[in-house]
């Protein structure tokens, strides 16, 4: 996933874990709150992913 603000830009994995790609920008404190946060919605964020991917293929 993507995660983007007026501070940065971040490109994180969620599989086979919550990882950071890469990033720009932020500090090493916002990324860690940053992981937080996806960790305590990682499954809320898959679903919304896969629900999102599987509109796309039946159009």
């Amino acid at each position: 996933m993507h995660a983007e603000s007026g501070d940065g830009e971040a490109k994180i994995w969620l599989d086979p874990q919550v990882a950071i790609a890469s990033s720009a920008g932020y500090n090493r404190k916002q990324l860690s709150q940053l992981m937080q946060l996806v960790e305590e919605h990682r499954s809320e964020i898959e679903r919304a992913w896969n629900e999102h991917f599987r509109q796309d293929r039946r159009l």
